[in-house]
């Protein structure tokens, strides 16, 4: 299993099926685009708002509430470098600024999305995705986000750049101030330049990502200061059948922690995975039924053997079923009439 590394900033839609949905996602694409271009061929100064395609952007928004806040938290490679199990403030996310734009932070729907897109990070293939997996559970990790093909995330990618590239043209054109900085922007809903187009009313980015991306907080979250609100940071590389990563888990970089004093952290996963340990085996006729704890993260497969087999290495045991962890448990299945059979399970990731 590959290293899991983390750390932030330390210093193919169906047009056959959905014809009409294809259309919308495409024309609202060009009309934030057609106000990004106005915004930069005004050239009244240099933007205030400092954004890279690469650079991570969380967006805070909240129903009844004037304005989205936009905060760039760094270049996404950063998330890539902090030890293991490591846990840092975001200093970027300021307290102040989020307590001024949100008279509570009940109800709060908060996202952290990035996209390489050109001019393109050297380290990770073009449309490399790094996006929030909502958690239903604060102890409980979400279910990994999966990789899909360059295309299909190319789509979901133009709507997380166009974020960055968004908030940019709107504090271009806005004085400096408290709610207009180079890290962070509060942009109002009646704005030409509101976020609404890009990121469609789920967070999914106009239907081009495979769910949402945003954590909502309950409705009591301010009452208690011990209260949090997680989401995992899923890194998407894209797939490809060749390669057989297709459809395969992204790798959870770690989870970024929401508090109802309006500060955001970041801990960063740990590199290993614990040896899978079987809990329990139920048989129904010629099928086992074999369950054990799982991690998300980690692809996991089961193996088995007759007793002629057990004294070879488990890797050379018939492999089986396989599937995705999800931070509960998991059960594989075997049909074999065998009267004695042996399962051991893989990590495979």
């Amino acid at each position: 299993m590959p290293a899991v590394r983390a750390g932030p900033d330390t210093s193919h839609i169906d047009s056959h099926a959905h014809p009409m949905k294809t259309n919308i996602a495409a024309s609202r694409l060009n009309w934030s685009a057609a106000a990004i271009a106005a915004a930069t061929a005004l050239g009244l100064r240099a933007a205030s708002f400092q954004y890279t395609p690469g650079d991570l952007v969380l967006t805070l928004r909240q129903s009844g509430v004037a304005a989205d806040l936009v905060v760039n938290l760094g270049p996404a490679p950063g998330f890539s470098t902090l030890p293991p199990g490591a846990t840092i403030a975001i200093a970027r996310v300021d307290p102040v600024l989020v307590g001024a734009a949100f008279p509570t932070l009940n109800g709060l729907s908060w996202s952290v999305a990035g996209a390489n897109r050109p001019p393109l990070l050297d380290a990770f293939p073009i449309q490399t995705l790094w996006v929030t997996a909502p958690r239903l559970e604060p102890t409980e990790p979400a279910t990994p986000w999966l990789r899909k093909g360059q295309s299909i995330q190319g789509n979901a990618g133009s709507q997380i750049d166009a974020i960055g590239k968004t908030a940019a043209a709107y504090s271009s054109l806005t004085p400096s101030g408290a709610d207009n900085t180079s890290t962070a922007v509060a942009i109002p809903l009646t704005s030409p330049f509101t976020l609404g187009p890009v990121l469609g009313p789920s967070t999914d980015y106009v239907a081009s990502f495979q769910g949402s991306a945003a954590q909502l907080t309950p409705e009591d979250f301010d009452a208690d200061p011990s209260n949090v609100s997680r989401a995992d940071l899923v890194e998407l590389l894209p797939g490809s059948t060749a390669a057989g990563t297709l459809n395969k888990p992204g790798r959870v970089l770690g989870v970024f922690e929401f508090k109802p004093d309006g500060t955001l952290s970041f801990t960063a996963a740990t590199t290993e995975v614990p040896r899978p340990q079987i809990a329990g085996i139920n048989r129904s006729g010629d099928t086992s039924s074999i369950t054990f704890p799982s991690i998300a993260g980690a692809t996991y497969r089961l193996r088995s053997t007759d007793a002629s087999g057990l004294a070879a290495p488990i890797a050379q045991w018939s492999a089986g079923a396989s599937a995705p962890g999800t931070g509960s448990s998991l059960t594989l299945q075997d049909t074999n009439a065998s009267e004695a059979r042996f399962y051991a399970i893989e990590v495979l990731r």
